[in-house]
């Protein structure tokens, strides 16, 4: 079985290639740099030999690269049966004259465009007679709840959700296409939702202290409990439960936890 994660170079993305090299997946791991991507493949590699791990290097701002990578993928393997798009972009903004348009832009390229893009530009390897692929979107809580100097991240991440919507009603079209929902992890422990924190609170966001507090206390997730929990929606819930729904990872990992005792 053969998945792609986009965004595998740190935080739930890493965790998940690990989560799913151990249940047998070969995977193509893909991002921006490629010197934290071939760590994670040195150590997926090590640990499961068995494992084909390939490296694809992509900045999802860019179509050209976007298009790049569909075309590399398309010349690997045959098939597609897992997605997950873990890939995000959008920084902090102190106030609406300083909140910078190209960074919206580019929030939404990453965000909302990029994910589209690759579908396309996957869909022959996604289209299964036998049994549909799966496809995962990763969201974020603050599409829905609006804080101040949020706007990049949390608007690109609403109008990801809207894409999700749209794509599960396409695909419904044809019984060969994918199945897609969206994953809501909620605040996950990574280093992206530090460096959201440092920068909120250089800033002096209302939603800095809020947010570190919560850090500190490790209320958050890990990202390994939220890798599991994707891995959970990918292999375990039914088709017909899995399409067009929205998962919330702590909502999961809570009952997860609950059935394993």
């Amino acid at each position: 079985m053969w998945t792609l994660i986009a965004g595998a170079g740190s935080g739930i993305g890493r965790a998940l290639a690990h989560e799913l090299a151990r249940d047998g997946h070969h995977l193509i791991i893909a991002g921006r740099t490629r010197d934290k991507l071939e760590a994670v493949a040195a150590g997926l590699r090590e640990q499961y030999p068995d494992r084909v791990v390939w490296v694809a290097v992509a900045d999802f701002s860019r179509p050209d690269d976007v298009a790049r990578l569909a075309s590399h993928i398309a010349g690997i393997t045959g098939a597609i049966h897992r997605l997950v798009y873990c890939a995000g972009d959008g920084e902090p903004a102190a106030d609406v004259e300083s909140w910078d348009v190209a960074d919206l832009n580019r929030a939404l390229a990453v965000n909302v465009a990029a994910p589209l893009q690759l579908i396309q530009g996957l869909m022959p390897l996604l289209y299964h007679p036998e049994k549909a692929a799966r496809v995962v979107m990763l969201g974020a809580g603050m599409d829905q709840t609006v804080q101040k100097g949020t706007g990049s991240y949390g608007v690109s991440k609403m109008a990801l959700r809207r894409l999700v919507r749209q794509l599960a009603v396409e695909f419904d079209a044809s019984p060969e296409a994918p199945v897609i929902s969206l994953f809501q992890p909620g605040m996950v422990d990574t280093d992206g939702l530090r460096a959201h924190a440092s920068s909120a609170r250089s800033l002096g966001l209302p939603h800095a202290s809020w947010l570190t507090e919560r850090l500190d206390n490790g209320d958050c997730l890990t990202p390994e409990q939220a890798a599991s929990a994707i891995a959970f929606t990918l292999k375990d819930v039914p088709e017909s439960d899995f399409h067009g729904a929205v998962f919330h990872g702590r909502e999961l990992v809570d009952s997860l936890s609950f059935a394993g005792s």
